[in-house]
């Protein structure tokens, strides 16, 4: 019987039992693909990381959930970065530090700012060539699969609209945090509604954020791929969203998007847009992280 070392890494929050929590296997090496996916059904959590040796980078991760692997993640991503510094599992000083990470979509600029042997801020780069169509469901479909009036789903100077980067995103703007914890998504509206047409099965749901929230944007997926009761990770939507904003004026550059208050358990994504072109999009996310648990699983 052969043991395997895991921690769960708290990610986008600086206090435990807040953010999102991700499995990170320290040591994967030898791990096929269907050991990895029975492994993270074990833990049961958003998603389970395994990190290895690489040949082309500093270290290689594969993504899992109980039901497939992911090319890419944002939340599992930082989980790596933290644990991998946390760790000492790379030869990092006090400062900033600069490392790369193999996924399966290509090679991660990663960023790990130590103080006294600890990390205490994390951050990556994400390349994207994000894609935009202005149609979207009329107002009153809106208003249908998302269960709030139309009046609240009009905001001065944005518009709904689809963001293709990784994945299609129905980039959607409501007027308040109350709406946005308010809505509830209803799969038969939207099914009889123009919205599959889109392929855009991911509903990125945003709105200013409020005084009481260190933060620039709330934000919010759902979607008929999302359970009812789901309030799932937002990183991977980021560079759709980051994209998004530049379609408007005066976006911002540097930002913070708050997820979880549906649910109050929080998370805080520090976004930085570093450049726009023809050839696309490039945004660093980065934000804390703290260990949540450390332990053994046996197979």
């Amino acid at each position: 019987m052969s043991e395997l070392e895991y921690v769960t890494v708290d990610v986008f929050t600086d206090q435990k039992f807040q953010g999102a929590q991700i499995a990170v296997v320290r040591e994967a090496e030898g791990l096929s693909a269907q050991q990895m996916m029975q492994i993270a059904a074990e833990f049961s959590l958003w998603r389970c990381v395994f990190i290895s040796s690489s040949e082309k980078a500093d270290k290689k991760i594969r993504i899992f959930n109980s039901k497939r692997e992911f090319d890419f993640g944002g939340h599992p991503t930082l989980a790596a970065i933290y644990a991998l510094a946390h760790f000492k599992q790379l030869d990092l000083k006090d400062g900033d530090n600069q490392f790369t990470i193999e996924e399966p979509h290509g090679l991660v600029e990663c960023h790990v700012r130590m103080d006294n042997g600890k990390p205490v801020f994390n951050e990556f780069v994400v390349n994207a060539r994000p894609e935009y169509d202005s149609f979207a469901p009329t107002e009153e479909e809106l208003s249908n699969f998302l269960t709030v009036p139309a009046e609240n789903l009009f905001i001065p100077n944005f518009k709904p609209m689809l963001v293709a980067s990784e994945i299609p995103y129905l980039v959607v703007p409501v007027d308040s945090l109350e709406t946005l914890k308010r809505i509830r998504f209803s799969y038969d509206a939207w099914a009889s509604s123009t919205a599959p047409a889109t392929c855009a099965n991911a509903i990125l749901l945003y709105c200013q954020a409020d005084d009481d929230h260190d933060a620039d944007f709330h934000c919010r997926l759902v979607g008929p791929v999302f359970g009812i009761h789901e309030d799932p990770p937002v990183g991977a939507a980021m560079p759709a969203f980051a994209g998004y904003l530049q379609q408007f004026d005066n976006p911002p550059g540097e930002f913070i998007v708050e997820r979880g208050v549906h649910q109050e358990r929080y998370s805080y994504l520090h976004i930085e847009t570093k450049s726009v072109s023809e050839q696309g999009i490039q945004v660093s996310l980065g934000g804390r992280a703290v260990l949540s648990s450390q332990g053994k699983m046996f197979l």
